[in-house]
């Protein structure tokens, strides 16, 4: 019963009104002809045809003139002429080449009743107005039959879906299983719901991530242009004093430099961010042992001026990968670069694959993220966390790469202690 409750809602809207008017079509006849025929027996009942006939007989003579007579006879009894018509003068031969014709003998209508009278013609105009009155409500039977069952409901899911979307409501879902038209329209429906959620959502963070790199540019430009303008300050308020060597001068001079460096470094790294939106990865298809041998051998040259071990182990058993390399490149150049900053001794680089998915892992053994830095949603320092060495905008450039390829970035701490930095990209 349930399969066949499904089938009745997989047809199709035109193969369902056609069926829907085709059965329509066949009760109409048969109510129809049921109705006729009742009518028609009431009328035989209240005025049943007679079971006599006239029949008529006309004869030419052979001196040209035509004799005819009439015989009253019920239908069903055999005619038998001789005894009627034959006389000395006519023969049997004579009646042969006679004509005949039975004339039906009715019974009268005046004979009913009034009552019967109004009854019979009631019966009369009943057979007529019946087919007609019966096809229209069977039009209309048909069309508010088809709309009930397969339009109704799909109409009003729908109009409920687009009252909630233009309210800004996404938070519900749009169920209507059917396999007809409507129901593909309606699944066409739940996944542009879904599609705008995800744009909402990527909005939304896109929103909170400005918000959050705002609040850093904000913060990390304050301490260079007040270490500027404290300098500044200084040279001031002493210089026309004589109080200021110049020793002290060039001290502070550098100072300033290096503040001013710091502030072309960080917009430049702003700069990169903002190129990077707009970034489009193009992949390619790469054995992955290969690709392994090059890069380690690459990022163990980038950790030598470090004096720091590079560590890497290959766990990723895939033949080959379509991704970015340069893209790839960029994100672990960046990561080894920053651990080597931090780590004491050692890095840890390490590749695993699972569900068309490179994760790749850089670990040391330094003192780790701080809770701030762990806390901090879009990997990079949040405002009110002061690191004079590093603005953590690497590790947002590597989240922005991951991201544009399909993954991911995360932070954390090793068990023992050390920062471990996790990108994932799909390939």
């Amino acid at each position: 019963m349930e399969q066949m409750r499904k089938g009745k809602k997989n047809i199709k809207l035109r193969n369902a009104f056609v069926l829907y008017v085709f059965t329509t079509f066949l009760l109409v006849v048969s109510l129809s002809a049921v109705v006729i025929a009742g009518c028609a027996a009431i009328r035989n009942w209240l005025l049943p045809q007679s079971d006599e006939v006239f029949l008529n007989i006309e004869q030419r003579e052979e001196d040209g003139s035509l004799t005819t007579a009439t015989l009253r006879m019920k239908i069903g009894d055999d005619f038998i002429a001789v005894p009627y018509l034959l006389d000395s003068e006519t023969t049997l031969e004579s009646l042969i080449d006679a004509k005949y014709s039975v004339t039906s003998i009715e019974n009268s209508f005046t004979s009913l009743s009034p009552k019967r009278q109004l009854l019979y013609r009631g019966c009369t105009v009943a057979m007529v107005a019946a087919p007609v009155l019966l096809s229209l409500g069977g039009i209309l039977f048909c069309g508010f039959f088809f709309y009930n069952r397969k339009l109704k409901k799909p109409i009003e899911v729908l109009a409920d879906a687009t009252d909630k979307i233009s309210a800004q409501d996404l938070d519900f879902e749009i169920s209507y299983q059917a396999g007809d038209e409507l129901g593909a329209l309606c699944r066409s429906f739940e996944q542009m719901r879904e599609a705008l959620v995800e744009n909402n959502q990527k909005l939304w963070e896109m929103i909170e991530e400005r918000k959050q790199l705002q609040a850093s540019v904000a913060h990390d430009l304050r301490n260079p242009i007040a270490i500027i303008e404290g300098h500044a300050e200084y040279l001031r308020l002493n210089l026309p004093l004589g109080k200021v060597d110049e020793e002290k001068i060039l001290s502070i001079s550098g100072n300033i430099e290096k503040a001013a460096k710091r502030l072309e470094n960080y917009t430049e790294s702003i700069r990169t961010i903002n190129h990077l939106e707009n970034l489009e990865i193009k992949r390619k298809t790469i054995v992955f042992d290969a690709l392994y041998s090059e890069i380690t051998e690459d990022l163990k040259v980038l950790a030598n001026p470090y004096s720091m071990l590079l560590i890497c182990e290959n766990n990723a058993a895939v033949h080959s990968v379509s991704l970015d390399v340069q893209v790839l490149y960029r994100i672990l150049e960046n990561l080894v670069s920053n651990a080597a900053r931090f780590a004491k001794s050692k890095i840890v680089l390490s590749f695993d694959f699972f569900q068309d998915t490179l994760a790749v892992t850089v670990s040391d053994d330094g003192c780790g993220f701080s809770d701030d830095m762990l806390k901090a949603r879009y990997g990079y320092m949040p405002a009110g966390v002061t690191d004079e060495e590093h603005f953590g905008m690497g590790l947002m450039i590597c989240r922005i790469l991951a991201k544009k390829h399909g993954g991911s970035l995360t932070l954390g701490n090793g068990e023992t202690g050390g920062a471990m930095v996790k990108i994932t990209l799909a390939v």
